[in-house]
């Protein structure tokens, strides 16, 4: 998943975007419950992973993003709704049994 070579400014380049995108999301998402109507649905679910690998992975070390929470508030609650579903609990159970084999 990571380039061999660290380059700087492509690093830069997507934190930059992701928060961006964070950006945009919360701003949507502190006028609506879901991305898409009025219940959760795949436009929501397939931002889960994203949510994940962004932020534990492209900006854990960015001097610009400090948490989900404090930083995009409504992207956060959005992203604890989602985590919380039963379906999705079971998704990331099972993968955590799995990674362990």
């Amino acid at each position: 998943m990571q380039h061999p070579e660290k380059l700087p400014s492509a690093i830069e380049r997507f934190q930059k975007e992701i928060l961006r995108v964070f950006s945009v999301l919360d701003s949507v998402l502190s006028k609506r419950e879901w991305l898409v109507g009025d219940k959760c649905t795949v436009a929501d679910l397939s931002f889960i992973p994203w949510n994940v690998i962004a932020v534990t992975l492209f900006l854990k070390d960015h001097s610009g993003f400090n948490s989900l929470e404090s930083d995009f508030p409504a992207l956060n609650k959005w992203h604890n709704a989602l985590m919380a579903r039963p379906a999705v609990q079971k998704v990331y159970a099972t993968k955590a049994e799995v990674s362990k084999a």
